[in-house]
C-alpha cells in the first residue's frame, strides 16, 4: 500500500497549499498537481485491478484482431479503436481512461466540495479510486455524470437537458448509466423519508431469495442477462457496506430536519439526501444480486462532495442542545460546539480508514496488491 499512501498524502499536502496562496493561476496549478498522483498511479499501472487483463487488455487484442465485442458499448469501442491508431499495446487505453476518470472525479469535487481535502480523503479510503482500477468502464461513464451533476443545482430548464444529454453520452459507453436519468426527479422535493427507507430495507434483507426471482424475470432477456449464471448469480450482504451507508444516511436525515426546522435547506441538501437513501436501498439489494451493488456505486460515489457538503450545513448549536438533552448536561458540551464540524470530520475519515483496511489492504478486494507499473512489471511493491 505504500504506494496508495504516498499518493494521498501528496494530493493532500498540495490541496493544502491551495489554502496558503493567493495567487489564483498558483491554486490552479496546486489543483492539477493535487489529481496528479492519482493520474499517474492509475495511468502507469500494469495488471493492477481485476479486470485489467482479464476485460480490457483481452477485449483490446481482441479488437485488435478484428473480432466484434459485442457487450461493449459504441464509444468506448470507438476509444478503443482510436487508441489503436497509436499502439498495438492497451497501455494508452488505460492513460486516457485515467485522465478523464480522475479528471472528472476530482476536478468536480475540487469545484464544488465545501472540504477539498475530505473529498480526497473519501475517494481514497471509500475505495472508489481503487473500483476505478477495476471496473474502469462503469467508472468512467459514472464519472461523467458526477461531472454532470452540478447542472442540476441551478434553476434553468436548459440545464436539465444538457445533465440528460451527458447521460446519453455516459450510457453510450456503459448502459447502466441510464439509472442516473434518476436525478432529474430528485432535486425538488425531498423523498426518503427514515420511516419507509429503513423498513423497506429490512424487508428486502428478508425476502432477497424471492426477489431474485422477479430480477431475473426483469434483466433475462438483455444485456444484464450475464449475471443470471456463473459467480455473479447470487447476492452478497456486505454489511460493512451497508453499515456505512446507513450511517450516513442517517447523518444527512438528522442534520437535514434540523435545517428544515430553520429554513436552510437547498436544492443540493436535498439531492444529496435522495441519492444517498438511493445508495442505501441499492447496496441492501446487493443481497439479492451483485448487480444491485453494482447499481449502488453510481450513487454512493456522490459521498465524495455530500458528505463534506452535509458537515459544513451542521447547525453546531442546534446539534449541541440535543446532546445535552442526551447528555442531561453532564458532559460540557459547550466548549465541543465549535469543534463539532472538525470532530465529525475526523470520525468520518477514521471510519472510511476502517472500511478501507477491511478491504483493499486485509483482503485485497480489487486485486490492487501488489502495484506494478508498465515501466517495471517485473518489479512488485506491496
Amino acid at each position: 500500500m505504500i504506494v496508495y499512501i504516498i499518493m494521498l498524502l501528496l494530493s493532500i499536502a498540495f490541496l493544502y497549499a491551495t489554502k496558503k496562496v493567493k495567487k489564483k493561476w498558483i491554486k490552479i496549478v496546486c489543483y492539477i498537481m493535487a489529481a496528479m498522483p492519482f493520474f499517474i498511479v492509475s495511468a502507469f499501472r500494469y495488471d493492477v485491478g481485476t479486470d485489467y487483463f482479464a476485460r480490457y487488455a483481452y477485449d483490446y487484442g481482441r479488437m485488435l484482431e478484428g473480432a466484434n465485442i459485442k457487450n461493449l458499448e459504441i464509444l468506448f469501442k470507438a476509444l478503443m479503436y482510436f487508441c489503436m491508431l497509436f499502439t498495438e499495446k492497451p497501455y494508452m487505453l488505460f492513460f486516457i481512461t485515467s485522465a478523464l476518470i480522475v479528471g472528472l472525479f476530482l476536478g468536480t469535487a475540487f469545484k464544488q466540495s465545501k472540504n477539498a481535502i475530505l473529498s480526497v480523503c473519501i475517494f481514497f479510503l471509500a475505495g472508489f479510486f481503487f473500483d476505478s482500477l477495476n471496473i474502469m468502464r462503469q467508472y468512467l461513464a459514472m464519472s461523467i455524470v458526477f461531472a454532470g451533476y452540478p447542472l442540476l443545482l441551478k434553476n434553468k430548464k436548459w440545464c436539465y437537458a444538457v445533465y440528460a444529454i451527458i447521460v446519453g453520452i455516459a450510457i453510450c459507453i456503459h448502459s447502466s448509466a441510464f439509472i442516473m436519468l434518476a436525478l432529474l426527479l430528485l432535486t425538488k422535493k425531498m423523498l426518503v423519508s427514515w420511516k419507509w427507507v429503513i423498513p423497506v430495507g429490512v424487508v428486502i434483507l428478508i425476502l432477497n431469495e424471492n426477489l431474485m426471482d422477479w430480477i431475473g424475470l426483469l434483466v433475462q432477456n438483455t444485456r444484464f442477462g450475464v449475471y443470471l449464471t456463473g459467480k455473479f448469480a447470487k447476492g452478497d450482504v456486505s454489511f460493512l457496506f451497508i453499515a456505512e451507508n446507513l450511517v450516513i444516511y442517517l447523518m444527512m436525515y438528522y442534520i437535514y430536519a434540523k435545517n428544515k426546522k430553520i429554513g436552510n435547506v437547498q436544492k443540493a441538501d436535498i439531492l444529496f439526501l435522495n441519492v444517498q437513501a438511493i445508495a442505501l436501498l441499492t447496496m441492501i439489494l446487493g443481497s439479492c444480486h451483485m448487480l444491485f451493488i453494482r447499481t449502488a456505486l453510481y450513487f454512493s460515489v456522490f459521498q465524495i462532495v455530500s458528505v463534506p457538503y452535509y458537515i459544513s450545513k451542521m447547525p453546531v448549536e442546534l446539534i449541541g442542545e440535543d446532546l445535552k438533552k442526551i447528555t442531561r448536561n453532564k458532559i460540557k458540551i459547550d466548549k465541543w460546539i465549535p469543534k463539532m464540524q472538525t470532530i465529525m470530520t475526523v470520525i468520518v475519515i477514521l471510519c472510511f480508514t476502517f472500511a478501507i483496511v477491511r478491504t483493499n489492504v486485509m483482503n485485497n478486494t480489487n486485486e490492487v496488491l501488489p502495484y506494478r507499473t508498465v515501466f517495471n512489471p517485473e518489479i512488485k511493491i506491496n
